[in-house]
């Protein structure tokens, strides 16, 4: 008769979690009236007739206001739809936390790390980093917006917006018709080239972040499941960071003249 061992084995190893991958669902309706509202107003150039509404310029001081105001419009709008589109999917990737969680904390501000080397790395080599129209008006809105709205639209909103469209529509639903890396290279390319809509492109330079941005976010998003929360959280860090350079280190530069 077969004798069980004297003491248990505590020597088996643990199963480990496989990372779940989040289903974004398919393509709807909603998500189709929201994708031609996004190309109408901030691809075609319909955010424009905002200013035309009567009043509307002169409600403000300066013409970096009334264009940050627009951009209030928009973000808020376009948040609000995109949550009622993906809210659930959105919340539930917040659970991607529990795989990996110690990786996955550290790659949040890692993942920013990285993603600024490497621009820097790429920018040396192909020559200076030149600043794109889309960062000087963010520069010079600094001057007349208060930082706590600008985090509120440019880090909070902004960023989720983006992800939505970016990330949940071009690679999570997409991914079903298409190779799911396939699916990142046309998010990055896309997410490149709505930055500089309207302004183009006056240096190859200047589309480095967009595009070590895009890359590095798109990877993000897959790897952790297509979780939408995890890229979402990236992208807020990668813009909080970056007002807050805007704000509170650049004046303090000798070549801003202060």
């Amino acid at each position: 008769m077969h004798q069980p061992p004297p003491y248990p084995n505590y020597y088996q190893p643990v199963p480990r979690r496989r990372q779940r991958v989040f289903d974004a669902g398919r393509f709807t309706r909603g998500d189709l009236l929201t994708v031609i509202a996004y190309i109408l107003f901030f691809i075609l150039g319909g955010a424009s007739l905002i200013a035309l509404i009567p009043g509307y310029m002169q409600a403000f001081a300066t013409s970096e206001q009334a264009l940050f105001g627009i951009n209030l419009i928009l973000y808020v709008t376009f948040f609000i739809l995109a949550m009622i589109q993906c809210g659930p999917q959105f919340f539930d990737s917040f659970k991607t936390m529990r795989y990996h969680p110690v990786a996955k904390w550290l790659m949040l501000p890692g993942g920013w790390m990285i993603t600024i080397l490497s621009t820097g790395i790429i920018s040396a080599l192909l020559g200076k980093l030149q600043t794109s129209e889309n960062q000087q008006a963010l520069e010079g809105m600094s001057q007349v917006v208060p930082l706590p709205v600008m985090l509120a639209v440019t880090a909070l909103f902004g960023p989720f917006v983006e992800e939505y469209f970016f990330r949940h529509l071009l690679i999570g639903k997409l991914s079903r018709k298409l190779n799911v890396w396939v699916c990142a290279l046309i998010s990055v390319v896309l997410f490149m080239g709505i930055h500089f809509v309207g302004a183009g492109i006056g240096n190859w330079t200047e589309v480095v972040p967009y595009v070590m941005l895009g890359v590095m976010m798109s990877a993000a998003y897959i790897l952790s499941g297509k979780s939408m929360a995890y890229s979402y959280m990236l992208h807020v860090i990668n813009n909080t960071v970056a007002l807050l350079m805007v704000y509170l280190v650049y004046p303090l530069l000798p070549s801003q003249g202060i």
